[in-house]
């Protein structure tokens, strides 16, 4: 017998999906899950299925079983589709994420430019992931240039700077066809993020470790309207 509860939907005309929910966004609905994960509205119950969190319930979740199976479902009263704090965290992390990815293809041709064969390291990576690992590798004759893209204002720490080393050791075990060439780690930055203390560790190892502040081009102006226009209609 199972011990999860069953919850019926008195109207379930007044209740969406998930996957109706991230339409509504254009986004897709692992993407959505995401961002209601990190909102504390839901969360993931033995790697099977969503439940929602008291202030998901307060939100207009409700808690849902499947007849045939032990899966779990949240389903999502309408009204949230007018919630301004979901709206709001929605459109800053489709502006972060369009921002980032596209000061990558700004950098990407900045190096091309130079001569350098230019690709993405980190390209099927998330966001969160991205933010801690190398983002593109430059190669030209023999010498390699692995770098850090950052254009979301989160400081550079001691830490971080140490693990982009670590990184650099992984890629020379991950790649020897590279054993012979020059690797060098490069932060490029859209302003200078790094902390005073990163910023002592990188002149006591500017051999290995440089920067440079390129601005970025982007205009996503756009965004801000997007998800309220859809919101009217």
């Amino acid at each position: 017998m199972s011990i999860l509860p069953k919850h019926k939907l008195e109207k379930q005309s007044d209740y969406i999906k998930i996957t109706a929910l991230a339409k509504f966004f254009s986004i897709e609905p692992r993407q959505l899950n995401q961002i209601l994960t990190n909102m504390g509205w839901i969360e993931k119950k033995h790697y099977i299925w969503w439940d929602a969190t008291d202030l998901g319930k307060k939100n207009g979740a409700i808690q849902h079983s499947s007849k045939n199976s032990r899966v779990r479902y949240v389903y999502w009263h309408k009204d949230i589709m007018y919630n301004e704090e979901l709206h709001h965290v929605v459109k800053s992390t489709i502006r972060n994420y369009l921002e980032n990815n596209q000061y990558e293809e700004f950098v990407k041709e900045y190096y091309t430019k130079q001569g350098y064969t230019v690709w993405h390291h980190a390209k099927e990576k998330t966001q969160h992931d991205k933010n801690k690992n190398i983002t593109l590798v430059a190669k030209k004759n023999k010498r390699i240039i692995l770098i850090h893209c950052r254009d979301n204002q989160l400081d550079i720490s001691v830490d971080e700077l140490q693990s982009f080393q670590q990184q650099r050791d992984d890629f020379k075990k991950d790649n020897p066809v590279f054993a012979n060439y020059s690797l060098k780690l490069h932060y490029t930055m859209s302003g200078f993020f790094m902390t005073e203390e990163a910023y002592v560790y990188v002149e006591e190892n500017k051999d290995d470790i440089s920067y440079e502040v390129i601005k970025g081009e982007s205009a996503n102006t756009w965004l801000d309207s997007l998800l309220l226009e859809k919101s009217k209609a």
